[in-house]
């Protein structure tokens, strides 16, 4: 299956990635760094979601629109009252040029919504608040349910290139995120 090939393909990346967001996360300890975190992660996912949209429109996958979840970044910025930042674009994304990179690119945004709910609950420890936790709950109740919704939608049977096109997108998704990760570790808010 391609999930499962997909899975072991980018392990390493994929490892390397949520070591770093975890490392950020350890270090988010006011609502001033977690507002930061939000507003690079949004720097990220809200141009990915553009790139990918370009390719998964809702004929080809039916629920693309309920699965760009970059608006809830932008909701918990604007619940915590604090100013808002200045836009903190990535400029280093993965190429989504085909539908196979687009399909790849998601594999990895949607599998974050599978640990959401862990760093919903690391943030809120510290931070002693439960607001802003919106883009951390994916899709709450329903997460594991469109989990497994895209991994059968990415099951279906595609030639050889495209499968290797998939997993390269994915790969390249991790190591960009990785890499937008290390470029604001090294800011000294963080």
């Amino acid at each position: 299956m391609l999930t499962e090939e997909l899975k072991e393909m980018t392990a390493d990346a994929h490892r390397a990635a949520e070591k770093k967001l975890i490392a950020v996360l350890k270090k988010t300890t006011t609502t001033a760094d977690y507002m930061r975190m939000l507003n690079w992660l949004y720097g990220y996912y809200s141009p990915m979601e553009t790139l990918i949209r370009r390719f998964l429109t809702p004929d080809i996958l039916p629920d693309i629109i309920k699965r760009c979840r970059a608006e809830y970044l932008v909701w918990d910025m604007k619940e915590s009252g604090l100013p808002e930042l200045p836009p903190d674009d990535c400029d280093q994304l993965p190429v989504i040029d085909s539908l196979p990179s687009a399909l790849g690119a998601l594999y990895v945004l949607e599998g974050s919504t599978l640990g959401g709910r862990i760093i919903a609950g690391m943030i809120s420890r510290e931070l002693d608040s439960l607001k802003s936790l919106s883009f951390f709950h994916g899709y709450g109740a329903e997460t594991h349910k469109m989990w497994l919704s895209f991994k059968e939608f990415l099951n279906r049977p595609f030639p050889l290139m495209q499968r290797r096109e998939i997993i390269a997108a994915a790969e390249d998704t991790f190591i960009t995120f990785k890499n937008w990760i290390d470029k604001h570790e090294l800011q000294p808010q963080l």
